[in-house]
């Protein structure tokens, strides 16, 4: 997708499973049940990473507030943070950062996922802070890449620059719906949307569970557990796509979106270090300056960078 002024995006529309109420009581239970399940994910996975990190480990701290206003300020700190990320990084072997990755990145993703459902919950302010923890520790490690895509694009996926964005996708779409209880077309079942029935816990050929679509959960297979019926799509075709503040579909949103480096970004040995994913934006070290909520749906400021490159860009042209 692309906004006047030449912003791209790169957006999820949907994901498998079954389709969120579109409002009142049910929507608020679909949204704290996941919301508070992202969250309890995402602490698991980080206390996991600091666990293989070991107890004797000191690495930088998150001792910043998470919200600061002033671009100087924010970019001093960054700076020196991942002056700091790199003394300690360089302490680590390689065989401990394999370890960590999967489960730093595991909790960056289910952080996001969590305000995602919690953007006007009052633990909204718990997954903002659980999206700076996991991914001050993943850049720290791991870099926060901007490649260079073969669309001449500059491109980046940072949670901060992404996930404070608050923006998703609505989809016009055609699709047949099949009970979640018996398989059939909604139209042509006995079971009542929402009402609860007994359903046998197994497991799909993709490994997911009959019983709450994850691949790892605590339900045993062969047990008969009341769960209620929902509409699940399939045969789906999307007609349009429009933006939206709320989209219906938590998830529907933004996962990449474009980069300006401005002349810098015309550099040849900037487009190569991108292209070798050795070119970072450090908005992960540092605080950010708040949501963007969208509410006039103004790009003025979206493509202000939260992380700050020019001193890497400044290493590079010395080299």
């Amino acid at each position: 997708m692309a906004e006047p002024g030449g912003l791209r995006y790169k957006m999820l529309v949907m994901q498998w499973g079954p389709i969120p109420p579109s409002g009142g009581p049910n929507r608020e239970r679909y949204l704290d049940h996941h919301g508070r399940r992202s969250l309890q994910i995402a602490a698991d996975e980080y206390e996991e990473a600091l666990r293989l990190l070991g107890p004797d480990a000191t690495m930088p701290a998150l001792d910043f507030d998470l919200v600061e206003q002033d671009e100087d300020a924010r970019r001093a700190i960054q700076r020196q943070k991942r002056a700091e990320w790199l003394q300690f990084e360089s302490t680590i072997d390689q065989v401990t950062l394999n370890a960590i990755e999967p489960h730093i990145k595991r909790s960056v993703s289910a952080a996001m996922d969590a305000l995602n459902y919690l953007e006007d919950h009052q633990l909204r302010e718990k997954a903002h802070a659980a999206i700076h923890r996991a991914a001050f520790v993943k850049r720290g490690l791991f870099g926060c890449p901007i490649t260079f895509g073969e669309d001449e694009e500059y491109w980046t996926d940072c949670p901060i620059n992404i996930s404070h964005l608050r923006m998703g996708v609505s989809a016009g779409l055609v699709s047949d719906f099949e009970c979640s209880i018996c398989g059939k077309l909604v139209e042509d079942c006995d079971h009542a949307m929402g009402e609860y029935y007994p359903k046998v816990a197994s497991r799909d050929p993709q490994g997911r569970c009959t019983i709450c679509a994850e691949t790892e959960c605590d339900h045993p297979i062969g047990e008969t557990i009341a769960v209620p019926a929902w509409a699940n799509a399939r045969n789906v075709k999307a007609t349009e796509v429009s933006m939206v503040a709320r989209p219906r579909y938590p998830l529907a949103r933004m996962v990449e979106k474009s980069y300006d480096l401005g002349p810098a970004g015309d550099d040849p040995r900037v487009r190569n270090a991108a292209k070798q994913g050795v070119l970072n934006c450090d908005g992960d070290l540092g605080p950010c300056k708040g949501f963007n909520e969208m509410t006039e749906w103004d790009v003025n400021g979206v493509s202000e960078p939260e992380g700050d490159v020019e001193q890497q860009i400044d290493l590079l042209r010395e080299l």
